[in-house]
């Protein structure tokens, strides 16, 4: 190029370095520098083509405006996410559409520049980082804590909002679908096993084999479906009882919950006709209870059962056995419907499990049930599960049927002993409001009967499975301690119910009263040994409720010590008593509280026992008197007193346990025979 071009003439002004005019078509394509001569340039003379000019080209740079509205846009948005950052998405689309509104209403003319930017934080043309941003402490204005500018004006783009609104907040958004956690192949096949392992066990319901041939069929897809959320349920609470997924446990479990909450709303339901309600939703909502009960809080996993036991009276599956539900069930797998019963069953007991805590009313009643107990796990898994006798039929039975019931139908009739005790108190407690503190006829009738059927079906327990191990079967194991912790509870209502009488210092005692404490005792300390004896198995594949039975046997053993036998320490000691040191209650109070430590890192169960029990020692501690300091403390022992009522002795229950561990014996005596 001419260096005439490029640099200034001594004898004329300086020539710019953009010479006037546009360049060529030519120059543009080839990326060259035009002369600009017309009527052809230099480069087009010398390649001999025509030199084409285009005048209408559009301005480079920016349009006009498009500054403002970035800047506008900008503020809009941070101020939309400071409201409801969770919204995001909804709220730009808000915001664009507003954005363009105003855009619309204000058109800017032609030619003119842009205005200045609205007072507030913009204040520079090329600065951006001075825009308002909610992560740096500013306050939004729905919370009330927002300051306009220094001079008293609002930014254009700031809603004016009413005092009355100012705490105004969004109302919840309905639960959508969420996105699936990653879980692989091998992952499933090892939670699946994990739960096979530490929950099945203690919640029967399912037939392996069948559930692993339709977890094949059942794809994960993002839709929710009655399967899907079963099969997250199971998960959710197989992580619940190891360590290897905890950092999935949360999510899943959040996962699970807003699914199940989705398939409630979807308007295309998987129901069949004849039941309103799929099984496979009972189960998953009966299982995400069982995980709340153990990782969340009681009043989330009460609430959570509350709604799977409306769902299982909505199926009707307290009738499966009914003769017009067995019309509708021919020719239908024996095995489905033995799922059905057994997940009726479990929601039974789980309803008495969690009643026995707070002495609540239960829900699913015995009454009208119409379904046949489970049928032994080795015929159910086999596929050909055995037709077993209803419930009622069980409780009136005599020892015929020993042996036959599976370690589930065991609790079942457990869980009802249970469940009547708990309705033999809420009557005794109605009774006493009417008619005083004197108990009645009636209710030593239903105390009696409540007893000899513990009697019974401990007797049936010991019979049946003379060896039991917390590792071989959880459930049975669970059996036994329910069979003692209603022991104690009959105690407690005789208690309840004044059964101390005055007597040679202020005190004496009532036979029937003297005789349910010694057997609350040393049902007591019967749950402490059969806690001792499996301490070293681990707690993974033990109940969720067992740390109800361990608490109500330690309350019991801190009772003993602390109140009852500083009052007997400073009286005359009645005849039936005998001495034992000290340091065997507390040997046992401290092995109860020891699994309760254990237990509390995954079960919150057995967390909230234990800091119960924590603030029921340390008072009893502060208030015990110097007399029991002693190195001998005065128990309740093998006699009874002889007045007031005649006491027959049976023989004793006698449960051997792994390791040749020793229990106390367990008196069957008839008490207060009308």
């Amino acid at each position: 190029m001419p260096a005439s071009r490029r640099t200034s003439s001594t004898d004329g002004p300086p020539q710019p370095r953009q010479l006037p005019g546009s360049a060529c078509e030519e120059c543009r394509k080839r990326k060259l520098r035009c002369d600009r001569q017309r009527p052809q340039c230099g480069t087009c003379a010398d390649a001999g083509i025509v030199c084409e000019v285009n005048h209408n080209r559009l301005a480079r740079g920016p349009k006009k405006g498009d500054l403002k509205a970035l800047r506008s846009r900008i503020v809009a948005l941070e101020r939309r996410l400071s409201l409801d950052p969770t919204n995001l998405d909804a709220l730009s689309i808000h915001g664009d559409a507003d954005l363009s509104q105003q855009q619309q209403q204000q058109p800017l003319p032609a030619g003119s520049t842009p205005p200045p930017p609205p007072p507030g934080p913009a204040s520079s043309d090329g600065d951006l980082s001075q825009l308002p941003s909610p992560r740096r402490g500013r306050g939004s204005i729905w919370d009330g804590d927002y300051h306009a500018p220094h001079n008293g004006q609002l930014s254009p783009m700031t809603p004016q909002i009413p005092l009355s609104m100012q705490n105004f907040k969004f109302p919840p958004s309905p639960p959508t679908p969420p996105k699936r956690a990653l879980i692989h192949d091998l992952m499933r096949a090892d939670l699946d096993q994990l739960y096979f392992d530490r929950v099945h066990p203690n919640v029967p319901i399912f037939n392996q084999s069948r559930y692993f041939a339709l977890s094949q069929q059942t794809p994960l897809t993002s839709a929710p479906n009655p399967r899907t959320c079963l099969q997250y349920a199971m998960w959710t609470l197989a992580m619940a009882l190891s360590s290897q997924f905890e950092s999935y446990r949360d999510t899943l479990y959040t996962e699970t919950k807003q699914m199940l909450e989705s398939l409630d709303m979807c308007e295309n339901n998987h129901h069949s006709h004849e039941s309103p309600v799929c099984i496979e939703e009972i189960q998953a909502w009966l299982l995400l209870a069982f995980y709340e009960f153990s990782r969340t809080n009681y009043k989330r996993g009460w609430v959570t059962a509350g709604r799977a036991f409306r769902l299982v009276q909505l199926a009707r599956l307290h009738e499966i056995d009914s003769p017009e539900r067995t019309m509708l069930q021919q020719g239908e797998d024996p095995v489905v419907v033995e799922e059905r019963r057994r997940t009726f069953w479990v929601a039974y007991c789980l309803d008495r499990f969690i009643s026995l805590k707070n002495q609540w009313p239960l829900t699913l009643m015995e009454e009208v049930i119409c379904t046949h107990l489970p049928s032994p796990e080795l015929s159910f898994q086999s596929g050909q599960p055995m037709q077993m006798c209803f419930l009622s039929e069980a409780m009136a039975s005599g020892d015929h049927l020993h042996g036959l019931f599976s370690p589930l139908a065991e609790s079942v009739v457990l869980a009802t002993v249970c469940g009547r005790t708990l309705s033999h108190t809420q009557v005794a407690n109605v009774e006493r409001t009417y008619n005083g503190s004197t108990m009645s006829a009636d209710f030593w009738i239903r105390h009696e009967w409540l007893a000899a059927m513990v009697n019974k079906r401990l007797d049936s327990l010991v019979q049946s499975y003379p060896v039991v191990s917390a590792a071989a079967d959880p459930m049975l194991f669970f059996a036994f301690m329910l069979a003692h912790t209603t022991t104690i509870n009959l105690c407690k209502v005789v208690e309840a119910g004044g059964g101390h009488s005055q007597g040679n210092n202020g005190q004496s005692w009532d036979p029937a009263v003297f005789e349910y404490q010694k057997r609350a005792l040393r049902a007591a300390r019967e749950v402490a040994a059969l806690t001792k004896a499996h301490e070293h198995l681990g707690y993974f594949k033990a109940h969720i409720f067992l740390p109800l039975s361990i608490s109500l046997a330690a309350s019991r053993l801190i009772s003993q010590r602390t109140q009852v036998l500083a009052d007997l320490a400073a009286a005359q000691v009645p005849e039936g008593f005998m001495a034992t040191t000290e340091t065997e209650l507390d040997k046992e109070i401290q092995c109860c509280m020891d699994a309760l430590r254990k237990m509390q890192t995954f079960n919150n169960l057995a967390r909230e026992h234990l800091h119960t029990l924590e603030i029921v020692q340390q008072q009893q501690q502060q208030h015990q008197p110097q007399q029991h300091q002693q190195s001998q403390t005065l128990l309740m022992g093998h006699h009874v007193p002889s007045q007031g009522h005649s006491h027959g002795h049976s023989a004793s229950h006698s449960l051997s346990v792994s390791h040749q561990h020793q229990h106390q014996h367990i008196p069957q005596i008839q008490l207060c025979t009308y």
